[in-house]
């Protein structure tokens, strides 16, 4: 399992074919899966899916939505999932960043602490131009972390008659050197179910 990055209490890591099992049971939540899919659990065959296209997409990309873990008690276990571009890139080519935690760790502020990090590695290091993320505008715990993550309201759109909020932020200093290990751009996914993240939690 490699890491990509770390915060005090939080890993990043990339995903394995292991973790299908654990992120299946966050994905059949119906308190994590409220505001993702239309509230609908996933399946463990979509989960697996899922998890097959973001390590397709770290190996092409050299980025994805990375598996979050806890640094304690004990690693190894995903617990949620904090990066860009959801499964089938919904929203491309606009490069989205979404978040997933389980519910027993809502309130701890552990999504923004991850958030956070993950956008400053896109902009200092990967080189993103510009990330949005996509949110219900009644996940007002949701909202607060891409306020707290420095996002800002562009618009508001429906997708799949869901009502979105579309926030965005922009690279506040120069574009990094290009860096062979990463692509910039997100074409999305010719194949496979888009599953809308729009934030699952509940931190307020």
């Amino acid at each position: 399992m490699t890491t990509v990055l770390q915060t005090d209490h939080l890993i990043l890591r990339e995903w394995v074919e292991s973790d299908v099992e654990a992120f299946s049971a966050l994905s059949s939540d119906p308190l994590v899966m409220r505001y993702i899919n239309g509230g609908n659990p996933i399946t463990r065959e979509q989960t697996a899916d899922q998890i097959g296209r973001l390590i397709s997409l770290q190996r092409s990309h050299g980025w994805t939505r990375w598996a979050l873990e806890l640094r304690e008690p004990a690693k190894g276990e995903p617990r949620g999932a904090v990066g860009f571009c959801g499964p089938g890139c919904t929203f491309a080519p606009d490069i989205e960043v979404g978040w997933w935690l389980h519910s027993a760790l809502w309130n701890r502020g552990l999504v923004t602490e991850a958030a956070q990090v993950a956008v400053r590695y896109c902009f200092e290091t990967i080189g993103f131009e510009r990330v949005i993320c996509c949110v219900h505008p009644d996940n007002a715990a949701s909202l607060a972390v891409a306020r707290k993550s420095g996002f800002t309201p562009a618009d508001t759109f429906e997708f799949n008659g869901v009502p979105l909020v579309r926030l965005e932020q922009f690279n506040p200093g120069p574009l990094p050197p290009k860096d062979p290990r990463f692509i910039r751009t997100c074409e999305g996914a010719p194949t496979g179910p888009s599953i809308v993240s729009t934030g699952a939690d509940a931190e307020g």
